[in-house]
């Protein structure tokens, strides 16, 4: 492990650990995460991710109160980077879920346009890797929520909004380019 204590002669480093921390606040840690993001399975995945960044890296700490105000930090930063990024999802999802073959008819396009348009776009889906296609279609044609999904698949659900990210930007530059040409 990375993370060290630096002895000061007033702790007893040996004993202080990142396990040890983890472990102990871990509960405290997620309960913090849990208030800023609105849900447990997020806060866990955010608490987890905090965890993963201290393992890859390499800090020193005098005490253990400097790391517990460390990862709180660390904690609120990420559930800000997550909140904002749930944001910028709906906004795109309030886009996405309005209805393109109506507004398309609507605008006086005809039937073969609309079709080859979602035939343009099923090829796209069709190309997604293979996990990334998996979850979409959970989610947009069985009508899936994104922790039915985790659990069904066995993966976080940071994951599954990840991989529903991906496919939708993938999606969203054919769509730019099509309904721009």
């Amino acid at each position: 492990m990375n993370t060290q204590l630096i002895d000061t002669g007033h702790h007893s480093a040996e004993n202080i650990s990142l396990e040890n921390i983890y472990e102990k606040y871990h509960i405290f840690f997620v309960r913090y995460a849990e208030k800023m993001v609105g849900g447990e399975f997020y806060a866990e995945d955010v608490v987890q991710d905090v965890f993963i960044s201290l393992l890859q890296q390499t800090n020193y700490f005098v005490s253990e109160a400097s790391v517990l105000k460390y990862i709180y930090k660390a904690v609120y930063n990420r559930c800000i980077d997550f909140v904002r990024h749930k944001q910028i999802e709906q906004q795109y999802e309030e886009i996405c879920n309005s209805d393109f073959r109506s507004t398309l008819n609507k605008d006086g396009h005809n039937a073969l346009l609309t079709k080859e348009f979602f035939i343009v776009i099923e090829k796209r889906i069709k190309a997604l890797p293979q996990k990334c296609k998996q979850i979409f279609m959970l989610k947009y044609d069985n009508e899936y929520s994104n922790p039915e999904i985790s659990e069904r698949l066995g993966l976080s659900i940071r994951t599954v909004e990840n991989q529903v990210y991906i496919a939708r930007n993938v999606l969203r530059k054919y769509v730019d380019l099509y309904l721009c040409s």
